[in-house]
């Protein structure tokens, strides 16, 4: 396994007022890491409305520090929800899709995480259901010309709460580059992330490494890594014994901090030096 930053971790793109981009994927190779997930939004850096030169030049950055870019992340998907009712909500979503198929393939990741549906009492969940299958069908069918997956990742959007309905929504969508990115944190509020690499573990394409307390509970509760409640040495046994080779991602802002009250550029950098000695921890014990 590789370790991996996703770039919100130290609050990229908009970090890149005061540094270049160059010097952001230095300080993340000294620090420890294999690789970056990539993200982008409907604003700073949308990929429907930027180059390819500058995706392109993007990627080169990190290239050159003997970074890879495994996958691209991104939270469209909240907005423009793929299990939408409203058409146009929904092709919008897909259009963000196929554009963060396209950066993905540019930047030479494989996956790219994808938010399946947000339920809402606005939406009867059996419409939510059939409309995010159609959705993500159409993103992979797109994808596969490209080489790239169509990583699912579960959230806490109050749809697809169960392995075995996750596993489901994945088989429905009749697509084999359609898989699971695991989220461990976002699952132990509400359920025991063993039981998901149990009925997982063979479509697991994508991990993200964040940390949960349990006694906090809540929105607040999310952590750097050994800061919460994840039985660590027991979820990376599972996913060794599951075959997965894969990458581990860390997804920890500086706000996973409660030290950091008002986190400086130099903050981000600790913080995300913090994540990679704990993730160098976690996988020496196993």
């Amino acid at each position: 396994m590789k370790k991996g930053l996703n770039l919100w971790s130290v609050d990229w793109p908009s970090i890149l007022k005061e540094i270049s981009n160059r010097n952001v994927a230095r300080r993340i190779r000294e620090i420890g890491y294999d690789g970056v997930e990539l993200v982008f939004d409907d604003r700073d850096f949308d990929p429907t409305k930027i180059s390819e030169d500058k995706i392109r030049k993007t990627s080169e950055d990190f290239k050159s520090e003997h970074l890879e870019t495994p996958s691209v992340a991104t939270g469209v998907f909240w907005k423009y929800n793929l299990g939408s009712e409203d058409e146009r909500v929904r092709r919008k979503g897909i259009e963000y899709g196929k554009a963060g198929v396209r950066m993905a393939s540019i930047v030479e990741a494989s996956s790219l995480l994808v938010v399946p549906g947000v339920a809402s009492p606005e939406i009867p969940y059996d419409k939510l259901y059939e409309n995010a299958v159609k959705s993500v069908r159409e993103l992979a069918e797109f994808a596969e010309d490209y080489g790239v997956t169509i990583a699912v990742e579960n959230v806490w959007n109050k749809f697809l709460y169960s392995p075995i309905e996750f596993r489901r929504f994945i088989m429905d969508t009749g697509m084999s580059n359609v898989k699971v990115y695991l989220d461990v944190a976002n699952l132990l509020a509400i359920s025991h992330p063993e039981n998901w690499i149990q009925i997982l573990g063979s479509i697991i394409s994508n991990v993200h490494m964040k940390d949960f307390d349990l006694n906090i509970g809540n929105i607040n509760g999310f952590r750097n890594l050994l800061k919460g409640s994840v039985n660590w040495k027991s979820i990376i046994r599972m996913l060794k014994n599951a075959g997965y080779e894969g990458y581990l991602t860390v997804e920890c802002p500086p706000s996973f901090n409660p030290s950091l009250k008002s986190p400086t550029l130099q903050d981000a950098f600790n913080n995300a030096e913090e994540n990679s000695r704990a993730l160098d921890k976690i996988m020496r014990e196993v």
